[in-house]
């Protein structure tokens, strides 16, 4: 069997295992996080509750809650708004798909459930498509897609309607894009990364982050010849950067448009720069830098650990291969700096973004989404 079907199949498999022990395990025991089984008091009276029991709230966990909630009556609370619309969006229109009338919450989670596990299904292919363009070594990109296979959210947020699968997919659509040395995308590779990147970014925030690949690609990847050079290459690619980060910049004006022109205003309306994303992150999430350096959040952290150091052993990997004075030039003065191996120039940006994401993680993040980020397309550190 062929690298790419052995791939499928395995990825396959897991995704029947991750979905029978999610089902079974709702079936034979109280869950622990109840959010399923109640949040069908909350939405609209429509659809059957025995059913929504028995086959939807298997796959309604923590923030799917926020989800369906959403998805049915909108944003109406206000720190909802740290949720990006591509999911909300995606488990509303799945409804659409079955022939009833009126919006059936059974129907639209399962699904948003069965697309996400599409997703989850092709997510490790892609990252062997895409650790092959790196390497040149299929039995690199093998290991690397099969481990990605057995990644910490697959069993929970790989498999249920959440935003990680759909920004893994998308990711890694816009890496291979960026990487690609088909002659279809002549011309093309940087327009279609930052729509790939965009689509990203509607399910989860931190696909600003994908931006950064775009400037990368245009300003880095290749030596410019001086600095003015260097310069003309930021700002030409511009607007595909605009494409990129869209999604988050045009929820952040919706969200404005809702709750700063009229009545009583939230305090983040009359900020410098309003954005509703960082105000309800700190004060619903308490999130913020070394919020979450607390003696009783030492078990997350403990949990997050085999993430964090499968990361700064990545970083710790690459920079051990290379002189720092040379690194810090390739970054810092492009224009000036020594040749790098093929393979690492291919492979730095990937660092830089597994660099970026420790710091956040560690420093203040809820440092327990690691799990949650560590899908094929989420923290690309297989290098």
């Amino acid at each position: 069997m062929k690298i790419p079907l052995r791939i499928l199949a395995v990825s396959a498999a897991w995704r029947v295992v991750c979905l029978a022990l999610l089902f079974v395990s709702a079936q034979l025991q109280q869950p622990f996080d109840t959010s399923g089984d109640i949040v069908q008091y909350t939405l609209a009276k429509s659809g059957n509750p025995a059913a929504w029991v028995s086959w939807a709230a298997p796959f309604v966990r923590w923030d799917t809650v926020y989800f369906v909630a959403a998805a049915d009556y909108g944003y109406t609370h206000e720190q909802m708004l740290a949720f990006q619309p591509g999911i909300v969006g995606l488990i509303r229109l799945a409804d659409y798909l079955h022939p009833g009338n009126g919006w059936n919450p059974t129907v639209a989670v399962l699904v948003a459930t069965a697309l996400a596990n599409l997703a989850a299904w092709l997510g490790p292919l892609l990252l062997f498509y895409l650790v092959r363009m790196w390497s040149g070594n299929d039995g690199v990109a093998f290991r690397a897609a099969l481990l990605s296979v057995l990644a910490p959210a697959s069993t929970t947020a790989m498999s249920a309607p959440t935003p990680e699968p759909f920004f893994s997919v998308f990711s890694l659509l816009g890496y291979l894009a960026l990487t690609s040395s088909s002659a279809i995308l002549n011309g093309w590779k940087r327009p279609t990364a930052a729509i790939c990147f965009a689509i990203a970014t509607l399910f989860r925030a931190n696909g600003l982050l994908l931006a950064g690949y775009l400037v990368w690609h245009a300003a880095w990847q290749s030596k410019p010849a001086s600095f003015s050079q260097f310069l003309l290459r930021l700002v030409g690619v511009i607007p595909w950067l605009l494409v990129s980060v869209s999604p988050w910049i045009l929820f952040q004006i919706w969200a404005y448009a809702r709750l700063c022109t009229g009545g009583t205003i939230s305090p983040w309306c009359t900020s410098r720069l309003p954005l509703a994303y960082s105000y309800i992150q700190s004060t619903y999430w308490d999130v913020g830098l070394f919020r979450y350096w607390t003696v009783s959040q030492l078990p997350n952290f403990i949990l997050a650990s085999p993430v964090l150091l499968a990361m700064a052993h990545a970083l710790q990997t690459f920079t051990s291969r290379h002189s720092y004075r040379n690194l810090i030039m390739t970054v810092a003065m492009p224009w000036k700096r020594m040749p790098l191996h093929a393979e690492s120039s291919k492979v730095l940006p990937y660092v830089l973004h597994v660099m970026i994401m420790l710091m956040i993680l560690l420093m203040a993040s809820h440092v327990q989404i690691a799990l949650r980020l560590c899908t094929p397309g989420g923290l690309p550190y297989g290098y």
